[in-house]
Formats: structure tokens, sequence, C-alpha cells
């Protein structure tokens, strides 16, 4: 993967509000603290449950970079025709998430979509491609502007490309 993405037009964590810097912890903690819970729930329904929010959602498992171990987490989707593009936002944290990471090291992964599982190799969108795929992320899910905002980093574009192993 490369490592081509868009800059936020903000300056950082010190141009936050600070009611942003509190919805940011509180996103972050509710993340860190129910993912595996939500994690058990979109399973336990399908990925059902997902469509009570009108958001297309999946389960991402990667191999972590340094402990080998499975880590699974639950990512909002944008389809890009047949494939699957995820955001790095990390809540506008200033780091990369840790899936991010794993799969710079290790670029195959296993998706869940609704009841269906599929392995998939994931290919970072180019500067280009990055221009012109987030005004769909942003018109689809408005909330992502807010990401863009609270960091001064480059939110990278993930596309998830399915493949038979």
């Amino acid at each position: 993967m490369n490592t081509s993405t868009i800059k936020s037009p903000s300056s950082g964590l010190h141009a936050l509000s600070r009611r942003e810097r509190i919805a940011r912890f509180l996103e972050q903690t509710l993340d860190r603290r129910l993912g595996r819970f939500f994690v058990a729930l979109y399973r336990l329904t399908g990925g059902r449950i997902a469509r009570l929010y009108g958001k297309d959602v999946l389960i991402l498992t990667t191999r972590g970079r340094r402990s080998g171990q499975e880590r699974t987490v639950l990512l909002q989707f944008f389809w890009d025709g047949p494939q699957i593009v995820v955001v790095a936002a990390n809540s506008g944290l200033s780091s990369h998430p840790g899936w991010f990471y794993n799969l710079k090291a290790t670029p195959t992964a296993q998706i869940q979509v609704m009841d269906r599982r599929l392995q998939v190799r994931a290919e970072e969108l180019s500067a280009d491609e990055v221009t012109a795929f987030w005004p769909r992320i942003l018109e689809r899910s408005p909330d992502y502007a807010r990401y863009l905002r609270r960091t001064s980093r480059a939110i990278p574009l993930v596309r998830l490309v399915p493949y038979c192993s």
C-alpha cells in the first residue's frame, strides 16, 4: 500500500474546541470499550442491526503486526463498484487506527458483510483516488467531516478487494 492520502484543512488538536475534544474522547473510549460487544451483536444478527442506522458496516479481521493475533473491528464502509472502501479516520486522532498499520504489515484480511465472509487484499488509494472519493463519503455520511476537522494528519482510504484463496 502506498501512503497517498488527503490532508485535513484544520491545524489539528489545538484548533479544536473543548466540546470537540470531549466528543472525540468519548467516541474513542466507546469504540474501544464496546467494540467487542458491537462485533458480537453484528455477528448474532448477521449484520442486520447495522441497517437500523442506515449505514453499511462490516467486520474487519486483521493479523496484529506485532502480536500476530487476530484483531477484529467494526467499520463503516463505502461501495466502490463491487469493491469496498474503508476510512482510517480513528475518530480524528493524530495517529492512524491499529487496523490500518496491521494492513500495511499484512495486506490480506477477512471481512464479514452482513452474513457473508470474504478474504480481501487491502490497497491504499492513491492521492488522486482519495481526492475523488471523499465527496462520495461525505455525501453518504456527512459526519466524517468532523474527523477531517479534528486532525491535521492525512486520513487514508483503503480499498478491500475480494480474492479467492
